[in-house]
């Protein structure tokens, strides 16, 4: 979807377009609003990225397809990624207004020289043994860094494949072997776009066959219901409490599991 300047603007989508793009998410698994970010603001975020991947990998990259974790501290808290407006929107009509998230998030980047990445999906149907799909209830939000080409191995995603129930006779398939009659599309997309996807959506990282790595931030959000009262803290992380303190109420709320203590 390209969204207007007015949206651009105002930090939002009218109407019609928020309607067609939860439509999208509803019936294709995912939706991409392409290059909503300020001019200037993803060259300088790529910068940090690489820097802290030099930092985290050393002089080596990988050849495969990993990414990151997000340090816990600037530039890499800014609001237009934890806080994405657009994404803010879809996921209030999409998982309720009570949805969650944790800090830090991921990423997943195709280094190059990476190969082709088996077929997944990052989450299953919350009743599996049932033939009923229920309303999405984990979603991802990407946020390319770079453009997104063939060569450089843009995610190969099969349209609708949420909605596929596992059918007892099918869960012994591999999914290579069930997508052999479905169609699949590559998301060709300008650095700067934003992606949200039902987790269950069946996709794939593709060949890096490029000099540069093409890296893609990562945040996954939950419906309330996912976070238990004496839940472990195996995705929570400490904030800077200075960092903290200059959260937005939003903002506090979305990551509310996170506690604030010092910041290395």
């Amino acid at each position: 979807m390209r969204i207007s300047i007015t949206e651009k603007i105002a930090g939002r989508l009218d109407d019609e377009s928020l309607d067609r793009a939860l439509r999208q998410l509803r019936e294709l698994g995912y939706v991409v609003l392409e290059s909503v970010f300020p001019e200037g603001w993803i060259p300088d975020f790529l910068q940090q990225y690489l820097g802290e991947a030099g930092r985290q990998y050393g002089d080596q990259w990988p050849k495969t397809h990993g990414g990151i974790s997000s340090p816990m501290c600037k530039p890499f808290l800014d609001p237009l990624v934890i806080q994405n407006p657009f994404a803010m929107q879809i996921l209030s009509s999409a998982l309720g207004e009570d949805f969650f998230a944790y800090l830090p998030y991921g990423s997943n980047t195709a280094w190059p020289g990476s190969p082709v990445q088996h077929i997944h999906r990052d989450s299953g149907h919350l009743f599996p043994d049932t033939p009923y799909v229920l309303p999405m209830s984990t979603a991802v939000v990407n946020i390319p860094l770079v453009d997104f080409s063939q060569e450089n191995g843009a995610t190969e995603v099969w349209p609708a494949s949420h909605l596929i129930a596992d059918a007892q006779t099918e869960q012994k398939l591999s999914l290579e072997a069930r997508v052999k009659e479905l169609p699949s599309v590559r998301v060709i997309m300008p650095a700067g776009s934003v992606v949200v996807r039902d987790m269950r959506c069946w996709h794939r990282g593709m060949p890096n066959r490029t000099a540069q790595p093409r890296p893609m931030l990562a945040l996954v959000y939950f419906r309330k219901f996912h976070h238990l009262p004496n839940d472990a803290t195996t995705f929570r992380r400490s904030i800077d409490p200075g960092i903290w303190d200059q959260f937005s109420e939003p903002v506090q709320h979305i990551y509310r599991f996170n506690q604030p203590l010092n910041c290395s």
